[in-house]
Parts: C-alpha cells; structure tokens; sequence
C-alpha cells in the first residue's frame, strides 16, 4: 500500500487539473479531453487546502503546494485564452 502525504494528495489533485486542462492524458479514457470548469474547480479546491493548512505545512510542503498552485494558474490562463480571469477560490 502507498504511503499517503500532503505532498501525494496535491499532487492527485494536480494531475486530474492538468488532464482536465488537456495537457495530459485523462488516465480513465486514455485520451486528452478538456474541461476548464473541472480544471477551475480543482485549482479552487487546492487554494482553499492551502488556505486552510497556512501555518502547519513543513517548508518543501509549502513550496510544493505554492509552486502546483502557481504552475495551475497560469497553465489554465494559457489554456483559457482569457489573461483577465485566472482562478479564484470563491467557495466562501
């Protein structure tokens, strides 16, 4: 059984956003499907995840989460064609 880290449950969340973005395979259908909404979603999710553990993450856990976060944002304005409107977390 593998072993479960903070580290291994963004890095989850990270894959299915960037097969959501169609830059990767979706490893179910083996085929590249894009879904910004799910993508959205999923970055929303890991804000609120890093929001919500500020202050008990190790430094490499911070900089993990802040760099997946960073690195989803940009790819889903890339992808969007939209620069005006990067993923917000709005789940109040």
């Amino acid at each position: 059984m593998q072993k479960i880290d903070f580290n291994g449950i963004v890095q989850m969340f990270q894959m299915e956003a960037f097969a959501a973005l169609g830059k990767i395979k979706h490893p179910a259908l083996d085929k590249i499907e894009k879904n910004l909404e799910h993508a959205q979603f999923l970055i929303d999710l890991l804000t609120v995840l890093q929001e919500k553990t500020q202050g008990n993450l190790t430094d490499q856990e911070k900089r993990f989460i802040d760099y997946a976060l960073s690195d989803l944002k940009l790819n889903y304005v890339e992808v969007s064609g939209n620069p005006s409107t990067p993923p917000t977390a709005d789940m109040a």
